[in-house]
């Protein structure tokens, strides 16, 4: 069963944290930008993928896919 991702209890969270609450809900995750550069990334969605947006190593956006 695939658990909802609310954003505002992953905001702040370090990489290594963001990774562990993915990894706890059977998410896999994916750095889609960072610093503010975007990387280029498969046009595939996942129901089970979290999309992480990072600034100064902390997470600022989230989003499945």
């Amino acid at each position: 069963m695939i658990k909802p991702i609310y954003e505002k209890e992953w905001l702040g969270l370090s990489l290594g944290e963001a990774i562990e609450k993915a990894k706890s809900i059977d998410y896999v995750h994916r750095i889609v930008e960072e610093d503010g550069q975007s990387f280029m990334v498969p046009y595939d969605v996942k129901s089970n993928r979290v999309n992480l947006r990072l600034r100064d190593g902390k997470v600022v956006g989230v989003y499945t896919g």
